[in-house]
């Protein structure tokens, strides 16, 4: 494999690093909704499986006969990218979006309070 061949089969798995990042998201997004411990434990080693399953798929039709070291720094270094950049700006969006929510639900099941002017006397 000429060094071309290599630098694109890591441009690649860096790509393949970027799509781990957004099955992370999804995930992230499971265990934000459903904090319980189970949720963010089998979130993990789904997560796992699939990104692994990802590399393997990648591997396979790229053609790459194999493991390289490259194409595992490529995959993580995708993945480093992605959660230091546009992972940031969907957690600040899911935040905001969490949050108008949650205030949103609190204030639908306050009872109306009732103010002095409100309540008439009685003699």
């Amino acid at each position: 494999m000429s060094g071309a061949d290599q630098f694109f089969t890591f441009l690649v798995c860096v790509a393949c690093g970027v799509a781990g990042g957004v099955i992370y998201d999804f995930f992230y997004l499971l265990r934000v909704i459903f904090p319980a411990r189970w949720v963010r434990i089998s979130g993990d080693v789904l997560f796992c499986l699939l990104f692994g399953a990802l590399y393997v798929f990648v591997t396979v039709m790229m053609g790459l006969t194999g493991l390289r070291l490259y194409t595992l720094f490529g995959c993580a270094g995708g993945l480093f990218l992605y959660l230091k950049s546009f992972h940031k700006i969907v957690a600040f969006f899911l935040k905001k979006v969490y949050n108008g929510l949650k205030q949103a639900w609190k204030g639908y099941r306050r009872c109306p309070r009732r103010t002095k002017a409100a309540i008439p006397k009685t003699k």
